[in-house]
């Protein structure tokens, strides 16, 4: 998946994330985040969860649907979407079907 596409997806967020609940475990605008762009640029569409994990650490499942027989997920790492994303890191992962369709970073660092 490319940056760009990545960037795309995340003007999706607001829209996804009152779907969701709380997930996460930073507070608002702190954080010892270590995930950069190097290593989301490791995160390829399809692989699984453990895939991601073994790239990002443990993430949080912080939604779930099913719909027209697909299963879709949403995990967080670094902090809550709703509440961060404007002022802290925080990277929103959905899976369908238990693969990554989408990455979604917020105020990650380059290094």
């Amino acid at each position: 998946m490319t940056l760009r596409r990545m960037l795309y997806c995340a003007a999706l967020i607001p829209a996804l994330t009152a779907c969701g609940g709380p997930g996460g475990e930073q507070g608002s605008g702190t954080s010892d985040c270590t995930i950069t762009l190097a290593s989301l640029e490791q995160v390829k569409t399809g692989m699984d969860l453990a895939q991601v994990e073994a790239i990002l650490g443990e993430g949080s499942k912080d939604s779930s649907y099913t719909a027209a027989g697909e299963v879709t997920d949403g995990y967080t790492w670094c902090g809550d979407v709703a509440r961060d994303y404007l002022n802290a890191p925080v990277v929103e992962v959905t899976f369908v079907n238990g693969k990554v369709d989408i990455v979604q970073p917020y105020n990650i660092p380059a290094n």
